[in-house]
């Protein structure tokens, strides 16, 4: 903390490139009645922060200034309100939070404890941090809108990026046949977390090598999303958490195929399903980078974000 009552955060005051990002002395959030104060230990830093900081998201939350990013962290309970009886002081968290202009790029974070599940004690703060956002993001696309089934085969686009990361392993636990894509050098990794088959899409492209599948859960969207329509059965679902193309209405007729855009929301059950599976080794989050919390290393993960390379989870550690 930089004084009494007050925290450090990472902000922005207008939308645009990395260079908005600054570090900023704010308030200490105050609590409501059903919520937790966390002190902040390990953040996850996901696509939808860069996309906030462009203003890729202004229409559909018009946040006043300045803006604290981050929806994703882990930490330590410091402070419980009154109507809360599911946690305790000095619990350690994880959590996935609202969308608001006071996100988790900050020392201090206030979050519904329905938002919130205890952390496995013997998993770190970083791989905790990286679990929510990502975890529960595949498990609706996955179940909730994809309805997907033991013995169903899923096509995952995209197998090698956080949320990809958590669908494989989710769709594996739940018995179903796992496809996915990614490059080469990643193929070893997206077996071993379980993927049956995995496409190298710099070889070939999935449409030529997938047919009949139950369910695409796209990740990339555009000429991808448009693809996937031919390689759902009849019946079938193409379920997507990036933009719709403006083709999709019309290839869902075309081919009888469902298709959903959804965008995912913080659900206690979720995460505490996600914690146990996680904390029973059902689940493994790879952190792919882990850097100290400043505003040099938010707009070098921001820019590593949006090149859409990154295999796994980036995050930043506070203190």
């Amino acid at each position: 903390m930089t004084n009494e009552g007050k925290m450090t955060t990472i902000a922005i005051h207008a939308y645009g490139d990395e260079n908005q990002l600054v570090q900023q002395s704010l308030a200490i959030p105050t609590i409501k009645d059903n919520q937790l104060l966390v002190k902040v230990q390990s953040i996850g830093v996901n696509p939808i922060d860069w996309k906030t900081r462009k203003g890729l998201r202004q229409s559909r939350y018009p946040f006043n200034f300045p803006i604290v990013l981050g929806q994703e962290m882990a930490g330590t309970v410091v402070k419980v309100g009154q109507n809360v009886t599911d946690f305790k002081v000095d619990d350690e968290v994880i959590g996935y939070g609202t969308p608001s202009n006071r996100g988790t790029y900050a020392e201090y974070y206030a979050i519904d404890a329905d938002q919130a599940a205890i952390k496995p004690a013997d998993l770190s703060f970083e791989e905790s941090a990286g679990l929510g956002l990502a975890g529960t993001t595949a498990w609706e696309a996955l179940f909730d809108a994809g309805q997907l089934k033991a013995h169903q085969t899923v096509l995952i686009l995209a197998g090698s990026g956080g949320v990809g990361l958590m669908a494989i392993q989710l769709a594996k636990n739940a018995g179903a046949h796992v496809i996915t894509t990614t490059s080469g050098k990643n193929i070893p990794l997206l077996k071993q977390l379980g993927a049956d088959e995995v496409i190298d899409y710099t070889k070939d492209h999935f449409s030529t090598k997938v047919s009949n599948v139950d369910l695409v859960f796209d990740t990339l969207g555009g000429d991808n999303q448009r693809a996937a329509f031919r390689v759902v059965k009849p019946g079938g679902r193409v379920i997507s958490i990036v933009e719709t193309t403006d083709q999709a209405a019309t290839l869902s007729d075309q081919y009888g195929v469902s298709f959903e855009k959804i965008n995912a929301h913080p659900d206690k059950k979720v995460i505490s399903s996600l914690a146990k599976m996680f904390g029973a080794k059902k689940l493994i989050v790879r952190v792919a980078e882990d850097l100290p919390f400043t505003v040099e290393n938010v707009r070098r993960l921001h820019r590593e974000s949006e090149a859409g390379h990154v295999v796994g989870k980036l995050i930043m550690n506070v203190n």
